[in-house]
């Protein structure tokens, strides 16, 4: 791969895999849900209450900081996902851009995060049937799919036949592969 910035926009679709768009599409729905958090409580609190009143102060001081915190998360996932080398040039021309080593676990605990929420939103949706509920119960879902897709198929590029373990379908070329070499050893 090369640099991005040295890239058309075409080509940095291109070049962007589904983990590093997993990513992205994380971090974006982390600034979505933060964004109203922090610009107005006010809002959000009448949107999921009963009754319109005025946001307490411990409401307010937590609504901003759990967006705080979204806002955080959005920035460690685009850094963990590889998308902004954090190496040296003489140690990223050398790699020629590696995958980030923290890049399959932090996809793995944003979708159990993901999953976590999807519970959460059905079962408060179940109760309440609030569409702010049903909305964050089909981002959340969705991500939350997306994410575990990822895990399982998403690494696989260029054929992938020394990565592919045959699990849930099988690598017919790989057993074939392997079929051939046990025959040459046998001598048939």
């Amino acid at each position: 791969m090369t640099n991005l910035d040295q890239l058309h926009p075409r080509e940095v679709r291109e070049k962007m895999d589904a983990m590093q768009a997993y990513s992205c599409a994380t971090a974006s729905w982390f600034w979505i849900q933060a964004v109203p958090l922090f610009v107005s409580p006010r809002l959000m609190v009448n949107m999921l209450a009963p009754d319109a009143r005025r946001p307490t102060e411990l409401e307010t001081y937590f609504s901003r900081t759990l967006a705080l915190t979204l806002f955080t998360f959005a920035l460690v996932m685009i850094l963990l996902s590889g998308m902004v080398p954090l190496s040296s040039l003489s140690a990223e021309s050398e790699s020629e851009h590696a995958p980030s080593p923290y890049h399959y676990p932090a996809t793995f605990l944003t979708s159990v995060f993901h999953g976590a929420s999807l519970i959460y939103c059905y079962t408060t949706y179940q109760s309440t049937n609030s569409v702010c509920f049903a909305f964050g119960m089909v981002g959340s879902g969705f991500l939350a799919c997306w994410g575990l897709w990822c895990l399982v198929f998403g690494a696989v590029e260029g054929g992938g036949k020394d990565r592919v373990s045959g699990w849930p379908f099988r690598n017919r070329p790989e057993r074939e592969a392997k079929r051939e070499k046990m025959m040459r050893r046998k001598g048939l």
